[in-house]
């Protein structure tokens, strides 16, 4: 395990961009509204940058509620031609996190093998699961669909693992679906079952193409 992710930082909320439990199926219109009025505010975007943002929060709502829907066809559409790399984590381990290519993403749900996804925080364990327990413990453990809060390029909620998500995409943006603590559906957590998931985009031949997926969350 890297040495970087016993680093401890003080957890906490980071500034929240747009925040409110977006009910699925709405989140586009709740996105445009919270858009507009980033524009409206003087000085604070070019035009050409608030184009961007509202492209890419629209390709990362797509993104999510194809993720939600179990629609690998339509997240297959908006990966890069290279893949989409699978975070389990906030620190992102661009050698040993899995990657899955536009092909892959199309046949994923039908693929029954056990892979590697990267090691199991605190104890160092490989993640060895198929697919279908990938995606349930890490990309469909909360309602995602309807968060407490959404960052732009921003993180929302961190815990004591450290985001390298900068350093590995420099280039890139993201935007963060975070949910808050309590509505994972476990008692007496102590709101440590919170969870965020960021969609990280690069342009590519002039469209913003999803490049990774990166999970963040309580850990040790």
């Amino acid at each position: 395990m890297d040495k970087q992710w016993k680093k401890t930082v003080t957890a906490g909320a980071a500034a929240v961009m747009l925040t409110g439990a977006f009910g699925y199926g709405l989140q586009e219109q709740k996105v445009s509204a919270a858009e507009q009025l980033t524009a409206q505010s003087p000085g604070t975007k070019p035009a050409s940058a608030v184009s961007v943002q509202k492209e890419v929060l629209r390709q990362a709502n797509r993104a999510l509620r194809a993720l939600a829907d179990r629609d690998f066809d339509k997240l297959a559409d908006l990966a890069s031609p290279s893949g989409v790399r699978f975070s389990p984590y906030a620190y992102v381990l661009p050698k040993s996190d899995r990657i899955l290519t536009p092909r892959q993403l199309r046949q994923v749900w039908t693929d029954k093998k056990t892979y590697v996804w990267g090691s199991y925080d605190g104890s160092g364990e490989p993640i060895r699961l198929d697919f279908r327990g990938y995606y349930g413990r890490f990309l469909n453990n909360l309602p995602y669909t309807a968060p407490d809060g959404i960052g732009y390029n921003r993180i929302v909620r961190s815990g004591s693992m450290p985001s390298n998500l900068r350093k590995v995409y420099p280039e890139a943006e993201f935007v963060e679906f975070y949910v808050k603590g309590g509505r994972g559906g476990s008692p007496n957590t102590g709101g440590m079952d919170w969870g965020s998931l960021r969609f990280v985009w690069e342009q590519i031949e002039g469209e913003w193409k999803l490049v990774g997926i990166v999970g963040d969350r309580w850990t040790i």
